[in-house]
């Protein structure tokens, strides 16, 4: 275990990014505004149902499903701010995500990522003229030239997602983020280092340094396949990416996620040069609806295209049995302390809560002599809740 978590934390240091490395993708192609057009296929009352132009696949030109709408509410000075949906695993666009940004004040665009037309079943989901590729397990279409595997094109995708907003009458270019679940997480933590024109990131359960985890994400990358690893790490995975990241980040993960362990999260949240956040929700379920419960992630966005103060938790420590922080641009309204005294699996650790101190912008929790680690949970009195770095006790030692 030591060891284990000793190698995951050096590996923000030991990522294959260079400073002025040359992307793999085109982004002078990619950040120009896309064709698209209307369809009447699959579509929704209250958004709008588009095709748009993506990059070549196997040669052939190719194009994506999407569904984007507008907000209601009057229209900003310069136009609405609006955010890029990345779905999941067994995902497709979701109308219902898109009117839920839009209640929240923001455009929103939701693409299928697979090459399919949406539909509630994914085994009721059909391709079309010029789709691009479905997704192959976990990074298994590596056999395939790179510009023809999945991650690649879903990473293009996105972008070209962003493009499209941009180029909208009613949407502030200046002011258009990215978010994701799962699957999309690891694109968002992969897009955000790649596309600096995005003015915040989300990524919720997904995140980079998966290597050596023990959820189901990090287990791949025990399959003994060099070929595999070496390509993932090289092209796709976010510990590649998160260190370039130049926007604000928010990461949002539960407690005991059986695909993305607190390691990963803690590892991405600390690489980014950028303002990163982290938000650890004990018991959260694992998929769409859930995060879309989360309201940090929408306070988050607001506060960041309005340019106003976020809590920010800094400073973790912990020494002798007390843990202690210190909270910034923020006044604190509750304070507790999580701490689990199993080891194992991370997706099998159980956590027990306690209250902590605050005294100004210094926060302090005890804990007991058998705990192995501990993270605190802070509210403000703006109803905003983060938590600190998750503070481990084998690193600590």
């Amino acid at each position: 275990m030591k060891l284990f978590l000793s190698t995951l934390f050096l590996l923000p240091f030991l990522a294959f990014a260079q400073k002025g490395e040359e992307s793999i993708w085109d982004l002078k192609a990619l950040y120009k505004a896309p064709e698209f057009e209307e369809t009447t296929l699959k579509s929704k009352p209250n958004v709008k149902s588009i095709f748009y132009k993506s990059i070549n696949y196997e040669g052939q030109p190719t194009k994506v499903y999407a569904y984007y709408g507008l907000p209601k509410m009057e229209k900003p000075k310069n136009g609405y701010p609006a955010v890029v949906l990345i779905h999941g695993g067994g995902g497709t666009a979701m109308e219902e995500w898109v009117e839920i940004w839009n209640k929240k004040g923001y455009a929103a665009i939701s693409m299928d990522l697979e090459g399919h037309l949406p539909s509630f079943h994914h085994k009721d989901r059909v391709g079309f003229e010029g789709n691009g590729p479905s997704r192959v397990g976990v990074f298994h279409d590596n056999d395939k030239p790179l510009k023809d595997q999945w991650y690649y094109q879903a990473v293009a995708q996105v972008i070209i997602a962003n493009s499209f907003l941009r180029n909208l009458d009613d949407v502030d270019a200046n002011k258009i983020g990215v978010t994701g679940v799962s699957w999309g997480g690891m694109l968002t933590s992969t897009v955000a280092g790649v596309d600096h024109r995005f003015k915040f990131a989300i990524p919720i359960y997904g995140c980079g340094f998966l290597n050596g985890t023990d959820g189901h994400m990090g287990n791949h990358f025990r399959n003994g396949n060099d070929a595999y690893r070496e390509n993932l790490l090289k092209n796709f995975e976010g510990q590649k990416y998160l260190p370039k990241v130049e926007m604000p980040i928010l990461f949002i993960n539960g407690s005991n996620d059986a695909h993305f362990p607190i390691p990963a999260s803690v590892a991405s949240y600390k690489a980014p040069k950028s303002d990163a956040y982290l938000y650890i929700v004990d018991g959260l379920g694992h998929g769409h609806p859930p995060a879309w419960k989360v309201q940090e992630s929408y306070t988050f966005a607001d506060a960041i295209v309005n340019n106003k103060p976020f809590m920010k938790i800094q400073k973790t420590q912990w020494d002798n049995g007390i843990i202690t922080a210190f909270v910034k641009s923020a006044d604190i309204a509750n304070v507790m302390v999580y701490y689990t005294e199993d080891t194992g699996k991370w997706g099998d650790r159980k956590w027990t809560k306690l209250p902590a101190k605050f005294s100004g912008k210094k926060i302090k929790g005890e804990l007991p002599s058998t705990a192995q680690a501990a993270y605190f949970l802070v509210t403000d009195t703006n109803g905003i809740t983060l938590t600190s770095e998750v503070k481990m006790k084998e690193l600590e030692n």
